[in-house]
């Protein structure tokens, strides 16, 4: 571990296989939660990463360019973060380094990921109902400009549905480039032991994420039912079967695969 000290500021590094090490005992940590608990934690989560998002939607209704407005969301992700609440997409990179590391099994893992994902979503929905029923006066008054916003990208997140089986797969891509990116939010959280160091290191991958437009399951699992609500012309099918479900298969691959798999046997093998 090296320490350096910039600005009065000392921020120590943690070398990757003590981060792996740090995230295995963070998936034995998981596993304790009873179901009610990662219920709780993950309804808790979603709305920040709303938060995050109504921020960026926002600016770019105000007139300011995607990409630039993109690198204020992670501010809702940080905030999620050190409250300890519970997001899938970083428990699908967490949770199977710990079943590699022996820290918890395969069972864990699973019963993680469905009682997280289902926090997430049930999370997800109400922030989109009370964030539509607040700005419209229950439906009395027209949708304002961050609505149509949002309404205008749930559209776009099923126009994968134009290309078929291809589009489709699309979106699983869509989905691994966003989780390959966004997990690395858990992963980098370990790569110091400062405060600021830390936020700053996760607001690095998560900010390519947003500017790039990848997609994340859990920002959706509040996006488009809010989308819905404000007048969107997509169907429940059509948000499951055409973003949901094909992303939610590319955020577990992009994780598990590219960095709970790959990067962290690339610090554990023997040499």
């Amino acid at each position: 571990m090296a320490d350096y000290a910039n600005a009065g500021i000392v921020i120590e590094t943690v070398p990757p296989a003590e981060m792996g090490a740090a995230l295995a005992a963070d998936a034995a940590n998981k596993a304790e939660f009873g179901t009610i608990h990662l219920i709780v934690r993950g309804f808790l989560c979603t709305p920040f990463l709303a938060y995050g998002a109504c921020v960026v939607f926002a600016m770019v209704a105000a007139g300011v360019p995607l990409g630039a407005a993109g690198l204020i969301f992670p501010a809702g992700y940080v905030t999620l973060s050190f409250l300890g609440l519970e997001m899938a997409t970083g428990s699908f990179v967490t949770m199977p380094i710990g079943m590699y590391a022996g820290t918890v099994t395969p069972f864990q893992v699973i019963r993680n990921w469905t009682w997280t994902l289902t926090g997430n979503l049930l999370g997800g929905v109400f922030f989109a109902w009370l964030l539509w029923f607040s700005f419209t006066e229950g439906g009395s008054v027209a949708p304002n400009a961050l609505l149509t916003v949002i309404a205008h990208t749930a559209e776009h997140k099923v126009s994968y549905i134009q290309y078929g089986a291809l589009g489709w797969f699309a979106a699983v891509g869509m989905g691994v480039l966003c989780n390959w990116l966004v997990s690395l939010g858990s992963v980098m959280s370990k790569a110091t032991r400062s405060t600021v160091g830390r936020a700053l290191l996760m607001w690095i991958p998560i900010g390519m994420f947003f500017a790039l437009g990848f997609e994340h399951t859990v920002v959706n699992m509040w996006l488009i039912p809010c989308g819905i609500f404000s007048g969107a012309h997509v169907s429940i099918y059509e948000w499951w079967v055409w973003n949901q479900i094909p992303v939610t298969i590319g955020n577990i691959l992009g994780a598990l695969v590219l960095n709970g798999t790959l990067w962290y046997y690339s610090h554990t093998l023997q040499k």
